[in-house]
């Protein structure tokens, strides 16, 4: 199966765990894009200045802060720029609440990995 094409796309994956973190970027590279990465949601912050990416894709659970941390801290800053949460530790159930808080899309560990190359830019799209 052929990998969304996500060229000319920016994305800043935030995730604490190294591989899922070089796993995903990966993917994103090789799907295209152009990939900023960090293992720490205060780093993140700085990464969106001065040239914010098109999406970030953040986990959940993160030792200091949590994904709804950043999404707060990322929409403060730029309120137009679209938010991935991909965890293991949410809820089927909780999908809808963490949508409403203004997550772009909340995707469940584990995925297929050419399930996330189409998420994005379906975000990107929209």
């Amino acid at each position: 199966m052929a990998l969304t094409s996500l060229a000319g796309v920016t994305i800043l994956v935030v995730d604490d765990d190294p591989g899922v973190r070089g796993l995903f970027v990966m993917v994103l590279r090789q799907a295209g894009a152009t990939v900023m990465s960090s293992g720490v949601p205060t780093e993140a912050i700085g990464l969106i200045e001065p040239q914010p990416p098109d999406v970030v894709i953040t986990d959940f659970r993160m030792p200091g802060h949590d994904g709804i941390w950043l999404l707060r801290e990322l929409k403060a800053r730029r309120p137009d720029l679209p938010v991935i949460l991909i965890s293991g530790h949410v809820e089927e159930s909780r999908r809808d609440d963490l949508l409403e808080l203004g997550f772009a899309n909340v995707l469940m560990k584990p995925l297929p990995l050419t399930d996330l190359a189409s998420a994005v830019a379906r975000v990107v799209v929209r």
